[in-house]
């Protein structure tokens, strides 16, 4: 199962540090989202991110970087009508809420990331029995995972994990500049996914 991180909606100081870092430790792809995502802000942090890392790297809608760099992919939000698809190279990454959709996704897109898992996922029998047959290697999970609940996917086969704010709680951005309490979370549930 892969392992990916998706990076905080903000910039911060200690960012590429802390992605350099998460690579090292054997971290399989990085999702670069930004809600502002400003040209200069994005091109500075891949300049600090060591070159061997970019093909790690999937981006979303920045079609002047996917030509430049290259990326292991395009994040396409598929809300979004001005969406470049045509523009993109690597795979193609894409979205979902819902387990309906998530089956026609599947059709059109490399990797389709599912969530956010939260708790009536899990316990609904239905909606587990029907995901059971929809969710394969092209999908990845997303959402609330922590050392508890990442054990509950065992049960389906996930092509890999997406870790997101779980993971960022564990440094403050704004008081900071020591992240092992971050990296040291991370390779704890490193080795909870090895394990699914």
């Amino acid at each position: 199962m892969k392992i990916a991180v998706a990076t905080r909606p903000h910039f911060f100081i200690e960012e590429d540090k802390i992605i350099t870092r998460l690579f090292e430790e054997g971290l399989d792809y990085l999702l670069l989202h930004k809600s502002h995502p400003h040209p200069q802000y994005i091109e500075r942090l891949l300049n600090l991110i060591p070159v061997k890392y970019h093909k790690k790297i999937f981006v979303c809608n920045y079609p002047r970087f996917s030509q430049e760099y290259k990326f292991a992919g395009t994040l396409i939000n598929i809300d979004d009508t001005s969406s470049s698809e045509h523009l993109t190279t690597g795979k193609k990454v894409s979205n979902s809420n819902n387990l309906q959709q998530l089956e026609e996704l599947k059709k059109k897109y490399d990797i389709v990331y599912f969530g956010p898992l939260g708790r009536t996922f899990y316990q609904s029998t239905e909606l587990n029995e029907y995901g059971k047959k929809v969710i394969n290697k092209k999908v990845w999970a997303f959402g609330e995972l922590d050392e508890n609940n990442l054990k509950k996917l065992a049960q389906y086969k996930f092509g890999g994990v997406i870790l997101d704010k779980v993971l960022w709680a564990k440094f403050d951005a704004c008081r900071s500049t020591d992240y092992s309490e971050l990296i040291n979370y991370f390779s704890k549930l490193q080795k909870i996914i090895n394990k699914l």
